[in-house]
């Protein structure tokens, strides 16, 4: 069987390959992450690192590193052959021609989940969105949240922790470039009077559309090129309202002058004391898209 080495590296991120099996490792840095040896099973904390930019692993006191195919021969005692054919067939078995990020189109999701309640969704809202708890697959033991185009196509799945000491706390597919896309773009209809609020989280963005609010997530703290050209293109006002962090505050700065280059009307509200949008009642959001129809 034919064995595709150089698309499963491409495509594969190490965090989905230590997802199958159930291995989670703390934040060390930007990019990397770290944790006992999930091999040998040592108790040191720092032996196992993973860099997430190079996609490689590295065991400091005994097993060495590599690729996801080195991690899998290592952890299971295969050959290469052995552990690329379990890899494709992990990733690729419902069609030879689909990419991981489309094969979470199948997966099954738990839409009515403790940890959806905590955050205010419920099992309607779920559905509706497609948001739930999956119990198998590349999102395994997290929350799986759909990234879908303005032309209502599936682009990738999200997958969020639902644990404090899971890392990453959002898992994208390797090649999904969150930059790219909107959360919750398919739902924002062109040339409505209606102002949009544009803010940093899935659950932010989600709070807002309970309230009957109109929202886009950016899925971080900075807007870049192509989400300006996504929300020029629809022809509305907008409310600019990331976190009341340093980050985001800092992120308020840079983004005002990016959309002031675009020439969007764009209302920034700027939020304080480590404030999230997903905190803030209905008559203050009111308020604000209020004000944003003068602005």
């Amino acid at each position: 069987m034919y064995l595709d080495i150089e698309r499963m590296k491409k495509e594969i991120p190490m965090t989905h390959i230590l997802a199958l099996y159930g291995i989670t490792l703390r934040q060390a840095g930007e990019d990397r992450l770290a944790g006992c040896c999930p091999i040998h099973h040592g108790d040191n904390q720092n032996a196992f690192q993973v860099n997430l930019l190079k996609n490689l692993f590295h065991c400091f006191t005994r097993c060495g590193g590599g690729s996801i195919f080195d991690f899998v021969m290592k952890k299971e005692n295969l050959s290469f052959y052995q552990a690329g054919l379990k890899i494709w067939k992990t990733f690729y078995n419902t069609s030879h021609h689909e990419t991981p990020q489309h094969q979470t189109s199948t997966i099954k999701l738990q839409y009515h989940h403790p940890y959806l309640c905590q955050r205010g969704i419920d099992e309607k809202m779920a559905r509706y969105f497609r948001i739930g708890y999956s119990h198998a697959g590349l999102m395994k033991n997290r929350i799986a949240i759909p990234i879908i185009d303005r032309n209502n196509k599936l682009i990738a799945y999200c997958g969020r922790a639902i644990g404090s000491h899971t890392s990453p706390k959002y898992l994208f597919p390797r090649n999904f470039n969150k930059s790219k896309h909107l959360f919750n773009i398919q739902n924002i209809l062109p040339s409505s009077p209606k102002p949009v609020f544009i803010v940093e989280g899935f659950f932010d963005c989600l709070h807002l559309l309970k309230l009957g609010f109109d929202a886009v997530a950016l899925m971080g703290n900075s807007i870049s090129q192509y989400q300006l050209e996504i929300l020029k293109q629809l022809d509305r006002a907008y409310i600019l309202m990331l976190d009341g962090d340093e980050a985001g505050r800092k992120s308020m700065q840079k983004a005002k002058q990016l959309i002031k280059q675009e020439n969007l009307v764009c209302k920034p509200v700027y939020l304080v004391d480590v404030i999230e949008p997903e905190s803030l009642e209905y008559d203050f959001l009111k308020v604000l898209e209020s004000e944003s129809s003068r602005y």
